[in-house]
């Protein structure tokens, strides 16, 4: 009876320090942007650059200084209690050829990756223009990369 004790209490003992409170490793999720707006205006007087819009005072000051594009922009109303905006505004270009794409939205374990490209058809007028993508993605304190 002492051995199968023994042999239980062992049996118990193992088994029950087995590690099963190991973490499971962060797996990257690609994210699907809402599209706010895309395409160029014609007024090049808008900083470029590459932002991250979390409250409505930025976002109010983002479409006054957009001006006349903000017209056919899908959706202005963003709830910034579960939403962000990113957007990409490029530096003037020579022709309507060009435009912005942005290309993956992921969420890493320590950021979020934004992957965007400059395009060029080859196919348009000469202009002075400054292309834009701009959509919004859920809310997170993590910090964005543009890449």
């Amino acid at each position: 009876m002492k051995t199968f004790f023994l042999i239980f209490t062992l049996f118990i003992s193992l088994t029950s320090c087995s590690d099963d409170n190991t973490p499971t490793p962060f797996e990257p999720v690609t994210i699907t942007p809402v599209l706010i707006g895309k395409g160029y205006t014609l007024d090049i007087t808008i900083t470029p650059g590459n932002l991250v819009i979390s409250n409505q005072t930025q976002w109010d000051a983002f479409l006054i200084s957009m001006g006349y594009v903000t017209d056919n922009f899908i959706n202005t109303n963003i709830d910034f209690n579960t939403e962000q905006v990113i957007a990409i505004v490029e530096s003037p270009r020579g022709s309507t050829a060009f435009s912005v794409n942005i290309d993956t939205v992921v969420e890493n374990e320590d950021n979020i990756t934004v992957d965007f490209s400059l395009l060029n058809s080859g196919d348009g007028f000469t202009a002075m223009i400054q292309p834009f993508h701009i959509v919004k993605i859920p809310i997170s304190s993590k910090p964005v990369i543009f890449q």
